[in-house]
């Protein structure tokens, strides 16, 4: 249709969306042949690398398909695509959005995290104005990742035969606008994590940049995989009251950062906390996030939150200007009050 797309190479924090290449039909392979992965979306396993080799040729090395590559491997595990040459993208300004990924990487916020870069790239770089994206009934997975995203249900069809894998089935189809978009990232929300998603509160707490006001604490702070479970169990699982937890994200489901409140037995005050991941910085999101941390913990029954500041920190204008006043100070620290 209309216009021509030129190649790209994306980029969001742990993927790398690049073109096919038929280098990658091993591992192409090695996820397409899993039969958990192409029947949900209508076409069959690969029967063996060299037909993943020539699905490589024939339909993915093209303009807007690109391989998800793993930064931590180098490896593609799946495949993310805007399609013009579709049904349902009727208009030079539309496209379909397709997906799939490799069964050990599900579970982990792959897709989602794909799919925000790719329909940034739709709508600030392709300037398009309308994304269309289906689901088959029981393919849940599928259907959650477009719930996340901000898609809104539009229809369901029934008796669509689909011939790639001859079956007849009933096809859901949901739209995603630039004004959805635009309206969408400035927007946040307060997210429990689950525990495959503390991939980022550990990129956070390693990040020089993000971790910068921490710098009277040492900087960065490690968070290893192995230290996951129990945190998680301590702050999520069996926080006994005493604990608070939770990503704030925007209405795209990216996480922007963390908010949570810890009760200090020894002095008897709750303690506040909020981090804003640095690329999200000066955007706001701070103090959304900090009056939303505030609302939760009244919630929670909790009177009076506090914070120990370093002295030099910027955040401190934020927390004044958000009712937070000052108890007292040291030649190291602010100790900050707010009443709920």
């Amino acid at each position: 249709m209309g216009q021509v797309w030129k190649e790209h190479i994306l980029e969001t924090t742990r993927l790398i969306l690049r073109p096919w290449t038929t280098e990658d039909a091993e591992e192409c392979f090695r996820n397409a042949s899993d039969p958990l992965v192409g029947p949900p979306a209508g076409w069959k396993p690969h029967k063996d690398v060299e037909e993943s080799r020539q699905v490589i040729r024939r339909i993915l090395a093209v303009p807007e398909t690109y391989a998800i590559v793993l930064k931590e491997t180098g490896l593609p595990i799946g495949s993310i695509a805007l399609h013009q040459d579709c049904d349902l993208a009727e208009e030079d300004d539309e496209a379909e959005l397709g997906y799939w990924l490799g069964t050990r990487y599900w579970g982990m916020g792959i897709v989602p995290e794909a799919a925000r870069r790719l329909l940034c790239h739709a709508f600030e770089d392709l300037k398009l104005e309308r994304i269309w994206c289906g689901y088959y009934d029981g393919n849940e997975k599928s259907r959650r990742v477009q719930e996340k995203l901000g898609f809104r249900y539009q229809w369901t069809t029934e008796g669509l035969y689909i011939p790639q894998v001859g079956e007849t089935r009933t096809g859901n189809v949901s739209l995603m606008t630039k004004e959805d978009w635009d309206r969408n990232k400035s927007t946040i929300s307060v997210i429990s994590p689950g525990y495959r998603d503390l991939w980022f509160r550990q990129m956070m707490l390693a990040d020089p940049e993000t971790m910068s006001y921490n710098h009277s604490w040492g900087g960065t702070i490690d968070f290893p995989r192995d230290d996951w479970k129990d945190w998680y169990d301590h702050w999520i699982e069996d926080n006994e009251g005493k604990r608070f937890y939770r990503f704030i994200a925007d209405g795209t489901g990216a996480f922007l950062g963390e908010i949570a409140y810890h009760l200090d037995e020894k002095n008897g005050i709750h303690i506040a906390d909020v981090i804003i991941y640095a690329p999200f910085r000066r955007k706001g999101f701070g103090a959304l996030a900090l009056e939303y941390l505030c609302q939760c913990a009244k919630e929670n029954g909790i009177s009076e939150l506090y914070d120990d500041i370093a002295i030099d920190n910027p955040a401190i204008s934020l927390f004044l200007s958000h009712g937070f006043s000052e108890e007292y100070r040291t030649d190291a620290i602010i100790m900050l009050k707010k009443v709920l």
